[in-house]
């Protein structure tokens, strides 16, 4: 086997191992990650949600604290 021979199947090789890895990533981690920002976005759009009602129940206390003093 010549030099060349080798080579030529290094970058065979290296080539298989390269579109391995790019389907793994397009396939496992690409959707891990979208899965990973579909959960920080509801809990973003929860917490915002709940700091409206907080505020809301603030305002509610001080008017009743209005009220009773």
């Amino acid at each position: 086997m010549t030099n060349e021979e080798l080579l030529d199947q290094v970058v065979k090789m290296l080539e298989q191992q390269t579109e391995r890895i790019e389907l793994k990533i397009e396939l496992d981690v690409s959707k891990k990650i979208e899965a990973l920002f579909d959960g920080y976005k509801l809990t973003h759009e929860k917490q915002w949600e709940l700091e409206k009602k907080l505020a809301e129940l603030e305002r509610r206390i001080e008017t009743l604290e209005i009220k009773a003093g």
